[in-house]
């Protein structure tokens, strides 16, 4: 059998037309929304849905979602002016899942310097949480 494209499936199996044609829809969105939000912005978001008159977009983190909030009467008013009636955009936060994971951080020893310094620094202190933080830095820190 010959590759076909996707949309000629789509468009050619019965019960299927409606979703070709939202789908259709939903790539008019997504190409009128690129245009009207900054690249930057446009590399970590994308259209998630759009239904009664709600358009919702799905950021890849909080500051491109507190940015997006913030360009929000913006993007509806080029919307619309490009035949989308929306009255409100929701934005949500939704983290990729396949970012690689940073490995711990392992703390490095002090110098003998350093650790020197926080000894008498310790002597010369007063009971306090200040004392006490310093003497399980120089415990903790101060071997390897």
């Amino acid at each position: 059998m010959p590759a076909r494209k996707i949309a000629q499936i789509l468009d050619s199996a019965p019960g299927l037309q409606d979703l070709a044609e939202v789908s259709r829809y939903i790539e008019r969105l997504q190409r009128v929304y690129r245009e009207a939000v900054p690249a930057e912005l446009c590399k970590s978001s994308r259209i998630s849905w759009a239904r009664a008159g709600v358009v919702s977009v799905t950021a890849g983190n909080g500051a491109v979602a507190a940015k997006l909030r913030q360009l929000a009467p913006r993007i509806l008013n080029q919307l619309r002016q490009r035949g989308f009636k929306f009255n409100s955009m929701r934005i949500e936060v939704q983290v990729a899942q396949d970012l690689p994971q940073s490995a711990p951080k392992k703390s490095k020893p002090l110098s003998k310097d350093a650790l020197a310094a926080i000894d008498a620094a310790v002597t010369d202190l007063p009971e306090s949480a200040l004392k006490h933080a310093l003497q399980r830095l120089g415990r903790h820190r101060g071997s390897a």
